[in-house]
């Protein structure tokens, strides 16, 4: 019988220098992963105008930005005040790409 261990068991054995390695990795990957934050700075917009066009309080734009997760809804909300529009391209093998544009206008029905 096959034993199995854990990525913590087998992260106990990984030096010091690749624990750090690992750690900023993921830590990078957790800065990249807040596409609200970068969506915003690209657009070149505070969190307190931002705020403003969406008709909610500062704090409120600093908890979304922080999420790992959000959903759609809130994605398109977000883009569209932005002056932004989504489009989603969704790509299954050996299909043709199904391509949906301006979905906040389907969203919006």
């Amino acid at each position: 019988m096959t034993t199995y261990k854990t990525y913590k068991e087998v992260r106990n054995n990984f030096s010091p220098e690749a624990k750090a390695r690992i750690t900023d990795g993921a830590n990078k990957i957790r800065e990249e992963l807040k596409i609200l934050r970068t969506l915003r700075e690209i657009a070149g917009i505070s969190q307190e105008e931002l705020a403003k066009r969406l008709d909610v309080k500062q704090p409120y734009i600093s908890q979304l930005e922080g999420r790992e997760n959000i959903t759609l809804n809130t994605l398109v909300g977000v883009v569209a005040a932005l002056g932004g529009s989504v489009d989603i391209t969704i790509h299954f093998p050996e299909k043709e790409p199904l391509c949906f544009s301006h979905i906040e206008t389907l969203l919006s029905r």
